[in-house]
């Protein structure tokens, strides 16, 4: 004959009122009692707010302690810390009327004689209910958590969609990225498009304040009000020098009006100024009191000549590498998008040359933190950056390699998001451009 498997043992709080009543019941739990744990409370309410450490399935109280709120005090007990409460037994030496009146509902009833083996099996009895209970609260709880679990896919699948599935890339040019969220859904984000007909490329990179969920939702909503914001406002004559709008040696720098030889036009303000702007309008007059906002770098390039204009919304400044070994910040010309109404965003210039390239990211690079909290850091990112600009593939791969080496073991802390751009050198160009002859 098979062996019965050992029972759980039952925890139990007696409610001692020094009656004779509660006498009768201790003896009867003491009495052979070694799959069940006692402990005693003074009172009803003693026992109910709970005795540190034990983990009651029962508490036994004389029926003349029960109140009318007796019922309903486990019952709040359960909802303020999410738990089953413990069962009430009321024990009297018999049953009148005025005691099934003053029952509440929920409570059961044990009647002498206190028999040991009587009193024990009604013990187990509601002990397995509670178990049983427990039961039923986590599996309902496990749903729940599934069904978060698939709506958090969804909008991560929803989110990925987002992001661009290939990156343009005019003649000449290579652009390449890299995004790890955190967690299922991030807030950081990246974009590339063309405009004006595929002469002109705009690209950006951001990081909303936050993470998880709330942080995700409000990405999508910077980047669709960013991008439909550029592609409104398309018309940049004003950037092509075959236009006779402006020439190359025009200083377009944001800066002292009187200091400089030529103001920006008002049509060149168009994808850059009104996407930016206009997105700080949109969310602060329609969403302030969700307290979100984004740091953003958005840049437009010409293709043709390198030329580079770009706002910086209290993002990360993006660095230039230069062939020369010389490099160049990109720094902030503005605040961050969403933070302050009618804020005033300037217009940055810079050019591309021939094998520069332009590595832009967000703060989850150099606050990547090591199993012994220690940051990547500003100097090492740059030095990997430094050794890795061949191509715009190799520069983000080699940094994401060494940020994961740093990171180790560790949990990831923030968003990595990376994007570089580089203008090849005229022979890669040339060579990219030449079909290969089979052998």
């Amino acid at each position: 004959m098979a062996e019965q498997p050992a029972r759980t043992p039952a925890r139990v709080v007696l409610v001692d009122d020094a009656s004779e009543a509660a006498g009768a019941v201790g003896r009867a739990l003491a009495n052979g009692a070694a799959a069940i744990e006692t402990r005693s409370a003074a009172s009803l309410a003693e026992a109910l707010a709970g005795i540190e450490g034990f983990d009651a399935d029962v508490i036994l109280v004389g029926s003349e302690q029960l109140g009318s709120q007796a019922g309903a005090a486990p019952r709040a007990r359960s909802a303020a810390n999410g738990a089953v409460a413990a069962l009430l037994l009321a024990y009297a030496p018999a049953f009148t009327p005025e005691l099934g009146r003053a029952l509440p509902d929920g409570v059961d009833v044990l009647l002498a004689p206190f028999l040991p083996e009587l009193v024990r099996a009604r013990i187990h009895a509601l002990a397995e209910r509670r178990r049983l209970q427990y039961q039923l609260l986590e599996r309902a709880v496990d749903e729940e958590l599934l069904k978060l679990e698939r709506d958090v896919q969804i909008g991560r699948t929803i989110q990925l969609g987002f992001l661009p599935s290939s990156l343009p890339e005019p003649k000449g040019w290579q652009v390449h990225a890299c995004f790890r969220p955190a967690r299922e859904v991030a807030g950081d984000f990246y974009d590339a498009f063309e405009l004006v007909n595929g002469r002109r490329l705009g690209f950006l990179i951001a990081d909303v304040c936050d993470k998880g969920v709330g942080a995700a939702l409000f990405m999508a909503l910077f980047r669709s009000l960013i991008r439909s914001g550029a592609q409104q406002h398309t018309s940049l004559s004003w950037m092509d020098p075959r236009s006779g709008s402006v020439t190359e040696d025009k200083d377009w720098l944001a800066g002292d009006p009187s200091q400089r030889r030529q103001s920006l036009p008002t049509i060149g303000t168009g994808s850059l100024m009104n996407a930016i702007a206009g997105t700080n309008d949109y969310i602060l007059a329609n969403h302030m009191e969700q307290g979100y906002f984004a740091t953003v770098f958005f840049a437009v390039l010409d293709p043709s000549n390198g030329t580079l204009l770009y706002i910086n919304g209290g993002h990360n400044p993006p660095v230039v590498l230069r062939t020369d070994g010389s490099s160049e910040s990109l720094k902030t010309t503005g605040p961050a998008v969403g933070m302050i109404p009618g804020a005033k965003f300037r217009i940055g210039q810079t050019r591309l040359r021939p094998g520069d390239v332009l590595f832009a990211y967000t703060d989850g690079v150099p606050d990547a933190r090591s199993s012994d909290g220690e940051f990547y850091g500003l100097e090492r990112m740059l030095e990997s950056v430094h050794r890795g600009t061949a191509s715009a593939r190799e520069l983000i791969e080699g940094v994401e390699a060494h940020v994961t080496r740093h990171i180790a073991d560790a949990p990831q802390f923030d968003d990595i998001t990376m994007l570089a751009v580089r203008r090849q050198l005229t022979s890669e160009a040339d060579e990219a451009s030449t079909p290969s002859i089979a052998t």
